[in-house]
């Protein structure tokens, strides 16, 4: 009994097991004021940096809207600060804080291996998160690249395995959004304003990189609207309706004279050239006459007849000064050479054989029907009847040249200025007043340089241009101070297989439509057609032109189009703008600087037109940079046409404005040309998480 009092009051050991009990106490205590107290402070530098972070990799986003980028730049700033870069995860996402807007989002994750801890659990390591979401603001969501405008309408429609590439900016409708299995729409965005949400039941709807996708129901305006840009461009649709067609110049007045017929008989040759004030030497080694009137101002003739295999001089060696006035027919033969001078022809001209002209000005009273190999020396031209060539080839050199209409129809296609069906080129720099237009079937050259000047009115059938299959067309720059390009007719740009080289000009004038069956190549400049713009409605397609195959090809070209008149033919038929029948591979690429820098084509833009544009029937591979602008018409996409323009060359943009688009059975990369002008603030960022 004794031994179990003295154990209970024995107290040897007790530190011992005081100590076994407080020592986890104790070792707790220090884990939590060491490891953990460590870790907070960890937290609290990882949240600073997943804050930097979060706001570079916005700002850089802003500049250029590459994912990518902003991954880069977000994860290079979290490494200066030293957080290893396999701790970073940047993303795109929706604001947490504003509907409808992007965020960049940074989260690191960091750990600290645990020693003290260890003695109370079996954990390792301690796991240390920070996040951080920086919002972009509004910019991405308003307006976009693709805009479907008139909430009435079905908005923005795919089928037919369509898909929509717009990696840096966003798809708009202000009506329905349609994107039915087979299609899709990857975008930083899609707006709609319809009762429902996009139709997707393919879930065809992604983000960039096939990130979640940020769907925004909500009104979208018109960037262009207001745009001065595009207001000055179609306030010129004026000027160029109220353009006229020059006048036709008038005939010549020639006195009677005398005739003289340059025959095998040289005495009646001879005398007859007495009675003018001239001289005739015949030379029969070469059946050759040979006329010299000496320093005479004046000669006055009336019928001039070269017979059958006969050559002849005429006044090769006369002065500069001298008028010769021929008040009847002339038609030349074999070898004829006509010196220098004025020459006023009352009646009609043919040429045959070998004719040439020396420098000097002519003014012709009726047609003139150029065949054989007729040269003309550079100088002033006035035709008040037309200019006709049939075989052979036709030259003039520099000058300017007046042609009206003639009086008999160009191939049966109507009464024109100049009806070409064979080899035609006029020198340059050259100024054209062509009244009644012109019909080429063969080939046709105007000017050289680029300081031509051209004025087109039309033909009797309504075109001031019209182009046959096969035939080529080269018109040379109109880019002088005093140049203008002006035309008051139809376009007609002609069969098949036809080239038609268009001159570089500030400004180019058309009272009419435009419309294209060959190879066009449009030279520079704005393009103010005051109807609309056809290429293939009959047909029609790619031509060797200009040393190259293209369909269509413009580069910093503005098209404006009226829609005063919308095309009737096949595809095309109720269009202002229409690309079909073969037509692949049409480029246009719209300025990138001056007054209509980013616009491609403007189609008409008052409430009461609703002419569209339509791609269709294999109208494929189309790139068009820049801005293509129907605020009242809608955009149709058909028949395997694509419209390509590029998601990382800004200098190739493709914005896409309609009252509705509809596309099916192509492909289209879009991207954001001109911005909304009170798309103020755009690059703004703030941390919202």
């Amino acid at each position: 009994m004794q031994f179990f009092r003295r154990f209970l009051r024995n107290r040897d050991g007790n530190v011992l097991i005081i100590s076994a009990l407080v020592m986890p106490v104790l070792i707790g205590m220090a884990a939590l004021v060491t490891e953990y107290g460590a870790a907070l402070v960890e937290r609290a530098d990882n949240q600073r940096v997943a804050d930097l972070s979060a706001y570079a990799g916005a700002l850089a986003y802003n500049v250029n809207k590459s994912t990518s980028q902003m991954t880069a730049t977000a994860v290079g700033v979290a490494v200066l600060n030293g957080v290893p870069a396999a701790n970073v995860q940047v993303s795109l996402v929706a604001s947490p804080k504003t509907t409808g807007v992007n965020a960049v989002s940074v989260s690191i994750n960091t750990y600290r291996t645990l020693f003290l801890a260890r003695v109370l659990n079996d954990r390792q390591q301690l796991q240390i998160y920070a996040n951080s979401v920086a919002e972009l603001g509004a910019q991405p969501q308003t307006p976009g690249c693709m805009l479907a405008l008139d909430g009435t309408q079905t908005g923005l429609t795919l089928s037919g395995g369509t898909s929509i590439s717009a990696q840096k900016c966003t798809v708009s409708s202000n009506n329905t959004v349609t994107v039915p299995c087979g299609t899709s729409i990857s975008a930083l965005g899609v707006n709609y304003n319809s009762a429902a949400a996009p139709s997707q039941p393919c879930n065809g709807i992604t983000g960039p990189g096939g990130a979640t996708a940020v769907i925004t129901k909500k009104s979208t305006p018109d960037p262009l609207a207001g745009n001065a840009a595009v207001t000055a461009a179609v306030a010129r649709i004026a000027t160029v309706a109220a353009l006229s067609t020059t006048a036709a110049p008038t005939a010549p007045t020639t006195p009677n004279g005398n005739n003289i017929d340059f025959g095998w008989n040289t005495g009646p040759t001879q005398g007859q050239a007495n009675a003018l004030g001239c001289t005739a030497s015949w030379a029969s080694s070469s059946s050759t006459w040979t006329l010299d009137c000496g320093g005479k101002t004046t000669v006055n003739l009336g019928t001039v007849t070269i017979g059958g295999g006969i050559n002849l001089n005429f006044a090769t060696s006369g002065a500069a000064t001298t008028v010769y006035n021929i008040a009847g027919d002339l038609t030349t033969s074999a070898t004829t050479n006509f010196g220098p001078g004025t020459y006023n022809f009352a009646k009609t001209l043919t040429t045959a054989g070998t004719t040439t002209f020396g420098a000097g000005t002519y003014n012709f009273g009726k047609q003139v029907t150029a065949a054989g190999t007729t040269t003309f020396g550079a100088g002033t031209f006035n035709f008040a009847k037309g200019l006709t060539t049939g075989y052979g080839t036709t030259t003039f050199g520099a000058g300017t040249f007046k042609i009206g209409r003639s009086d008999t129809a160009c191939n049966g296609s109507g009464q024109v200025s100049i009806c070409n069906a064979s080899a035609l080129t006029f020198g340059g720099p050259s100024t054209f007043e062509l009244p009644g237009g012109y019909t080429n079937t063969g080939t046709l050259t105007f000017g050289s340089g680029t300081t031509n000047s051209y004025k087109i009115g039309p033909g009797s059938n309504g075109d001031a241009i019209t182009l046959g299959g096969g035939s080529t067309t080269i018109m040379a720059d109109a880019t002088g101070a005093s140049s203008v390009f002006q035309v008051v007719g139809n376009v007609n740009g002609g069969g098949g297989g036809s080239c038609f080289v268009v001159p570089v000009a500030a400004q180019h004038d058309i009272a009419g439509n435009f419309i294209g069956s060959g190879a066009i190549l449009l030279g520079a400049g704005v393009y103010t057609v005051d109807g609309y713009f056809a290429l293939g409605g009959n047909g029609g397609g790619s031509a060797n032109c200009n040393g190259s195959t293209i369909s269509v090809s413009g580069a910093n070209v503005t098209l404006v189009l009226s829609g005063k008149a919308k095309s009737s033919s096949g595809s095309c038929n109720g269009y202002v703008f229409c690309v079909a029948a073969g037509y692949s591979n049409i480029a246009l690429t719209a300025p990138q600087s001056g007054a209509t820098a980013k616009l491609a084509v403007i189609g008409p833009t008052g409430s009461s037109n609703t002419g569209g544009a339509t791609f269709a029937e294999g109208g494929s591979n189309a790139q068009i940079s820049g801005a293509f602008y129907f605020p009242y018409g809608p955009i149709i996409m058909n028949g395997g046409s694509s419209v390509l323009g590029s998601n990382t060359d800004p200098s190739k943009c493709l914005q896409m404005i309609g009252s509705r688009i509809t596309l099916s059975g192509g492909t289209t990369a879009a991207s954001e040309c001109i911005a909304a002008s009170s798309a103020g603030g755009s690059s703004k960022v703030s941390l919202v998480q």
